[in-house]
């Protein structure tokens, strides 16, 4: 059995939500910028915000700051869901920025 290169459960949404931000500020950068494909883009990341909350209100709860630099573990779930979220309100600040100029 083949095992794949990575360890994230759901890598297709990922992918197409970060790509989807990194070609949106590819447009931006070539003067391109199209306000449509901001605002798909920023539904994917609201989505993905929205479907991570429910593991950084488990970290809330029962995690601790230091979790987040080490190793996700099956008993620690959350640690995944709140890097994730991180990550997509960093996105979500930069794209608010290219709709807000």
């Amino acid at each position: 059995m083949v095992r794949a290169p990575f360890n994230d459960p759901d890598p297709v949404s990922w992918v197409a939500v970060y790509g989807g931000a990194a070609l949106v500020a590819l447009s931006k950068a070539l003067g391109r910028y199209g306000e449509f494909r901001a605002a798909v883009t920023i539904g994917g990341v609201v989505a993905g915000l929205i479907y991570a909350v429910p593991g950084v209100l488990n970290f809330v709860d029962f995690g601790s700051f230091e979790e987040l630099f080490g190793d996700m573990t099956a008993s620690k779930p959350y640690v995944e869901s709140t890097r994730e979220f991180g990550g997509l309100m960093i996105v979500l600040v930069v794209l608010a920025s290219y709709v807000k100029r």
